[in-house]
């Protein structure tokens, strides 16, 4: 009886092991075997920055062995990437590992200094990285920036995440001065990566047991060993908030934010008491938000002198100068949207061509579709009044209408309501004996011809007084 009561209490402690076990491994291995995973595709800009910062905040949070930046991008805006390498250098105790990819991927530009900023760096065969040369955005469109004191500015940075993670910062001058590019293979030869990879799981198979320089939340730096091999890969999912920033920074979006803003507030401020107003307010401040406030002050005068010359337009009459005029300077103000600063874009000129279409388009759309309702206004402004001409003319009536209530007349493919003096049957015509409005009175008869002497009266006071004798 009491081995038996040993050896239940022998299977019950196994049993309580084998459930507690299994728990308890994470908590005693380092980094938990789970790596995240979060994807850099397209422009790198504000909501980039916002969705890194949360990545490493989950990474850390969550105790993942690392996290990796899959990068394929045509660049984007400096300051972004910047803060962004500054946050990957600094992650406290989190190796940040960067991989291109999948194959036929690209990171140039902006997305380089991000891969140089990673704590180990791969590339999947058929993948590009460099074109580091910064642009800046004018009337003209991209220009390269040749001026030696911005180009040095950012040589230093790029050699800086090259230097702190033992690579060839000799490259650095190369991939900005020389918009030099490297393949997958030469990229890892010359120095500038450290691993030729074809998935992210194959990466992480290459990195295991490798020593890298992390950050530790400040200046301090320290080595570490990977234990990545085998580790479970999760997605990492950003915040409706990032997610949202990240369609308002869209080019296309905020411009098309901005133009639908304008002319919304335009329309509000002409026939108030919709709240198109409001809804053009906010439209202009998700626009500002997507570009990031970043837009040159003579683009905001001449975008906000546009609006006014158009309101003028609609509220006087004119011959439509002020309306050419209004939509000359919005689309001038939308050309002339441009950084304060001069090295605020890294990008390839795939996306330069990309970025310069998706803010001209919409503007010159709107722009024409306005100018053609402006043509319209000023054709009806020039037509004669033709209520008056009317009176007389026959109508056919559409249903049956009861004398002294109200229907509806056709008159020259044209529905009007209608008060006849008497009741009328569907299809019988009648004539039009006064304008009331939007109503017009109509009887079977026609109006007498003496009904028109007015006509006559006027062109005799036009000819004035008639001689004595």
């Amino acid at each position: 009886m009491v081995r038996t009561l040993a050896v239940r209490r022998v299977a019950l402690a196994i049993v309580i092991a084998a459930v507690l076990l299994p728990a308890l491994v994470p908590s005693a291995r380092a980094q938990g075997g789970r790596v995240l995973v979060a994807d850099i595709d397209g422009a790198i800009d504000r909501s980039t920055l916002d969705y890194v910062a949360e990545a490493i905040e989950e990474a850390q949070r969550g105790g993942y062995a690392a996290l990796v930046l899959r990068f394929d991008t045509p660049g984007g805006g400096l300051d972004e990437t910047l803060s962004i390498a500054n946050l990957m250098v600094r992650a406290a105790n989190l190796p940040i590992l960067g991989f291109v990819g999948p194959v036929g991927a690209s990171s140039v530009s902006a997305g380089t200094i991000l891969l140089m900023a990673s704590d180990l760096a791969a590339m999947a065969p058929g993948t590009t990285i460099g074109s580091v040369q910064p642009v800046v955005l004018g009337p003209g469109g991209f220009t390269p920036v040749t001026d030696a004191k911005i180009i040095n500015y950012v040589v230093e940075k790029l050699e800086e995440q090259m230097r702190l993670h033992g690579r060839n910062e000799s490259l650095a001058r190369r991939f900005v001065e020389d918009n030099w590019n490297l393949n997958a293979t030469d990229a890892r030869d010359l120095g500038a990566t450290e691993i030729v990879a074809r998935t992210i799981e194959d990466f992480l198979a290459r990195a295991h047991g490798r020593n890298v320089i992390v950050g530790t939340g400040g200046t301090v730096y320290k080595n570490l060993t990977l234990d990545v091999a085998g580790a479970t890969l999760v997605s990492f999912s950003p915040s409706a908030r990032v997610a949202f920033l990240a369609v308002l920074s869209d080019p296309l979006v905020s411009s098309l934010l901005l133009i639908l803003g304008i002319y919304t507030l335009i329309f509000g401020l002409s026939a108030p008491g919709h709240g198109a107003e409001i809804a053009g307010v906010i439209l202009l401040l998700l626009a500002l938000i997507g570009l990031g406030f970043s837009v040159d002050p003579v683009a905001l005068f001449l975008i906000v002198l546009g609006v006014a010359l158009i309101i003028i337009e609609l509220k006087t009459p004119g011959f439509g100068a002020f309306g050419v005029g209004g939509i000359v300077a919005m689309v001038l103000g939308a050309v002339f949207l441009a950084p304060l600063r001069p090295p605020q874009f890294v990008v390839s000129p795939e996306y330069q061509v990309l970025f310069l279409v998706a803010l001209l388009v919409p503007t010159a759309a709107f722009g024409g579709f306005l100018l053609f309702a402006v043509y319209k206004v000023m054709e009806i402004r020039r037509r004669k009044p033709t209520i008056g001409a009317m009176v007389g003319e026959p109508a056919t009536v559409v249903d049956p209408i009861r004398a002294g209530e109200k229907g509806y007349v056709m008159h020259r493919g044209e529905l009007w309501q209608a008060l006849p003096a008497e009741d009328v049957a569907k299809d019988e015509t009648v004539f039009i004996h006064a304008v009331d409005g939007i109503t017009l009175r109509v009887s079977r008869s026609a109006p007498p011809v003496a009904a028109k002497p007015a006509l006559a009266s006027r062109f005799r006071r036009l000819l004035g007084p008639k001689p004595p004798g």
